[in-house]
């Protein structure tokens, strides 16, 4: 027997007992010594690799898990999200239920947000190190102020998600959201200087072909089809997607841009005090149109939450996770699995939009859809480069 420096002193005293029955047993004749030595020389070999095994087995399986939960959970979001706008927007709205409001929708998206970040900003600290009068003073420093741009145009995207909706089907919206790669990639070249190869060119050009064809596919549809199930414009749906997918462009690589400068504060500010201060500050925003529009009346007469049913509440939980999804992704997965998990996302809706709406797809929505699928995995199997020569996957 080994003792190690650790045990004590009783520790000490029994171990010092076993060696008196070793050498009792040595005195007798020592077999059984002899015999347990050999079999723990022939055993030791066999319970070190056994060992090795089980723990390269479990960080495999915790990985795949971790990966695959990741890629899963965003094909869910991504998908049921519009199915539940649009579910809300159209045949969700009874006679006898009073409407929500979307802009109070977005805003309490902003305050669940707020408190999901400040909780995994307190639990990924250790022993309660996390200062929460420091998180909250974080929130009107001159660092803060530099997310009031993208604050904004996220709320803006936010808000537009429902126009569209209204007047798209979700197989055209899915199809024409993906335009956002393009506006992204453009402002990513403009501001954070990303070298594009003329393969991803190509898949850009492919991308603007695939939606152009698109909304052909759903005017064709509106003329055609006076039984739709909503009563919307076509022509303010793409509107409302080409306006979001320029503000989500721009606000995503703007975020970018200020996560990679260096703070003036005495600590760099974690990822969750970002996502914090551009909760506070689109909630602010999004406070304005409710008291300035005819939204406040509506609240006046039937309070804030009106309207709120399991679907709202579901809507409310899917667009307040986005971020830290996309988040989990880019840690567990990779940029390709995340472009591949979008394509499964927009197939998925499209089936499902079929069979809970009876929406209409036409052979010219299949082909650009088609063309939009296959730009965006050539796209995203091409990661931007930046200048210096580091591969840099976009993070939203």
């Amino acid at each position: 027997y080994k003792q190690g420096p650790s045990l004590s002193s009783s520790s000490t005293t029994i171990n010092m007992d076993n060696k008196g029955v070793g050498l009792a047993s040595r005195a007798g004749g020592g077999d059984i010594n002899n015999n347990n030595t050999a079999v723990d020389e022939e055993m030791a070999p066999l319970n070190i690799n056994t060992a090795e095994k089980m723990t390269t087995y479990s960080s495999f399986r915790s990985l795949w898990s971790a990966k695959n939960a990741s890629l899963f959970s965003l094909v869910l979001q991504q998908s049921g999200l519009v199915l539940m706008i649009r579910y809300s927007r159209t045949i969700g709205v009874g006679a006898d239920l009073v409407p929500y409001i979307p802009s109070v929708v977005v805003v309490s998206a902003e305050v669940l947000k707020f408190v999901l970040n400040w909780t995994l900003e307190i639990v990924k600290q250790p022993d309660g190190a996390t200062d929460s009068t420091e998180i909250l003073k974080s929130m009107v420093t001159m660092e803060s102020l530099k997310l009031l741009v993208p604050a904004l145009l996220y709320l803006t995207q936010n808000n537009l998600l429902f126009v569209a909706l209204k007047n798209l089907s979700v197989p055209v919206y899915q199809v024409l959201n993906q335009g956002k790669l393009f506006t992204t990639a453009f402002f990513s070249r403009l501001l954070l200087d990303k070298k594009i190869s003329y393969c991803q060119y190509f898949s850009l050009l492919m991308l603007a072909t695939g939606v152009v064809i698109v909304q052909q596919s759903a005017n064709k549809d509106h003329q055609n089809d006076s039984s739709t199930t909503n009563e919307g414009n076509p022509m303010v749906g793409f509107l409302a997607v080409l306006v979001s997918c320029l503000t989500s462009g721009f606000a995503t690589v703007y975020f970018e841009k200020v996560l990679k400068q260096k703070t003036t504060a005495q600590k760099q500010l974690s990822v969750y005090v970002r996502n914090m201060q551009l909760a506070f500050w689109s909630i602010l925003f999004g406070a304005v149109p409710i008291i300035m529009s005819d939204d406040l009346e509506k609240v006046q007469k039937d309070g804030l939450f009106q309207g709120y049913t399991w679907v709202v509440f579901t809507i409310i939980v899917f667009q307040a996770i986005t971020g830290l999804l996309v988040g989990f992704v880019m840690k567990y997965a990779d940029a390709v699995l995340k472009g591949f998990a979008t394509s499964v996302a927009v197939v998925l809706a499209t089936i499902l939009s079929i069979v809970i709406f009876h929406d209409n797809v036409n052979m010219l929505f299949l082909v650009g859809s088609a063309l939009v699928i296959l730009a965006v995995r050539t796209y995203t199997n091409n990661p931007p480069v930046v200048s210096g020569g580091e591969a840099k996957s976009d993070a939203k």
